[in-house]
């Protein structure tokens, strides 16, 4: 438990820093409703680095940063001197402007570069686990100057110096992404910017608690993202954004019922999931009724959590069949995977290999996915035959379900049906069925 806290604190520290300043910004860019601003932005930077990895510079150099940082200025200047078109064209079209074009000049870049994948992915996720305390003696002062800054200018810059204002706030912005970018990557520093404000400008009205929350919410999720990401042995930046869409989801789900009407709240989140779940039911149901031999993405769901439950629709000679080939399909997986990790650590320890010992490593790991495939084949060729002798009486018990969980209250749907005109009618016009529904 120790050596994990100690390996992640470093990182953990940066991300609270990347937080505190972003949540800052992001208010301020929800408040101008210019919201892919930092994308913008981040992109434009990206650029800039791109340009001097072209050059030659290495990634973590100061010359990398002086181009990010210059590419980004010249984006703030545009920014600032564009604010008088949102009368007729919004700034926010221009922000996707200059994101496209910024993407789409990187991307020309790169192309020509023998490493372009990995300088790409990492513009996309930068590499925050790397992290550290030097980072942090870089970013605290920066950041802190700009908070001052703006603290101490922002109720001050009206009338004319409005425009002024408009500068200092996209330079300095541009100033805190460039230096984010290099840190965590362009979708990190989004995630950094809108999920912790959003939040906050959803359950606070004044500056101070929207702040309070967001530093709260972000400081927790990025403790939660770095622990899966270690957990796991997932990459770091894209678990912490995929856990900053799962806090905001959850703050959407928390809001009717902390800010709204709870009753209500609750009747429409019961119908919704009971809507939801019939939906998925009758739609696995045709499927399965249609396309017995296609893939049944619930059906697959519920025996990959119960593997026992193809016992009862598979015959002894199936079930045989699908235990031995899923074992054998295993038993390839695990020695393709001794083989690659054999490799890997070779390589990691400098380990050189002959041509004909990577070509052999090539040939097996070549026969083992053909194998596996094999036995998936046998696999997924039973199953569908089994599926497809009991397609009608499963779709029936699906379609039965549906209608069981379907927030429709059939008493009082027979009671208006029973008031109908046409249907009294009937009643009237044969006795037999109106005796019948007088005893139901």
């Amino acid at each position: 438990m120790i050596e994990p806290l100690l390996f992640l604190w470093p990182s953990f520290l940066v991300a609270v820093c990347l937080v505190g300043i972003h949540a800052y910004f992001g208010i301020q860019v929800l408040a101008r409703k210019v919201i892919f601003v930092d994308l913008a932005l981040a992109q434009i930077a990206a650029l800039g680095a791109t340009v001097a990895f072209m050059l030659g510079h290495p990634a973590q150099s100061a010359a990398t940063y002086g181009y990010s940082l210059a590419f980004t200025l010249l984006a703030a200047v545009l920014l600032a001197f564009t604010r008088a078109w949102g009368t007729r064209v919004p700034q926010e079209a221009l922000i996707g402007v200059i994101y496209v074009v910024a993407a789409a000049a990187a991307i020309l870049l790169i192309d020509r570069a023998p490493q372009g994948a990995e300088h790409l992915k990492q513009i996309l996720t930068g590499n925050i686990l790397t992290s550290g305390l030097n980072e942090i003696a870089v970013i605290v002062p920066l950041y802190a100057a700009v908070g001052l800054l703006h603290w101490l200018l922002r109720r001050r810059m009206t009338g004319t110096g409005a425009l002024i204002w408009e500068f200092v706030f996209y330079a300095s912005f541009g100033v805190v992404v460039t230096s984010s970018v290099a840190i965590a990557g362009v979708l990190l520093v989004f995630s950094f910017l809108i999920i912790p404000a959003a939040i906050g400008v959803m359950f606070a009205s004044t500056l101070a608690r929207q702040l309070a929350i967001g530093w709260i919410v972000g400081t927790f999720t990025s403790a939660a993202g770095l622990a899966a990401s270690f957990n796991f042995d997932l990459p770091t930046g894209a678990a912490m954004v995929c856990a900053f869409g799962v806090a905001l989801a959850v703050a959407g789900l928390l809001y009717p019922f902390l800010r709204g009407n709870r009753q209500n709240a609750l009747r429409v989140a019961t119908a919704t999931a009971r809507w939801t779940v019939t939906t998925i039911l009758a739609a696995a149901a045709l499927q399965l009724a249609a396309a017995p031999r296609a893939d049944q993405p619930l059906i697959d769901l519920i025996e990959v959590a119960v593997p026992s439950l193809r016992t009862l629709y598979f015959t002894r000679a199936e079930h045989a069949t699908f235990v031995d080939a899923s074992e054998y399909a295993e038993r390839y997986r695990r020695e393709a995977e001794q083989l690659n990790e054999v490799e890997r650590r070779n390589r990691t320890q400098g380990v050189a290999f002959d041509d004909f010992f990577v070509a052999r490593i090539s040939s097996f790991l070549k026969s083992y996915g053909e194998m596996r495939k094999g036995e998936q084949f046998v696999m997924g060729e039973v199953r569908a035959r089994a599926r497809e002798r009991i397609r009608w009486s499963v779709s029936l018990g699906l379609l039965a379900l549906a209608l069981l969980f379907a927030p429709v209250s059939w008493r009082r749907l027979w009671t208006r049906t029973s008031s109908c005109p046409a249907w009294r009618d009937r009643r009237r016009q044969n006795p037999v069925f109106a005796r019948q529904c007088s005893r139901r």
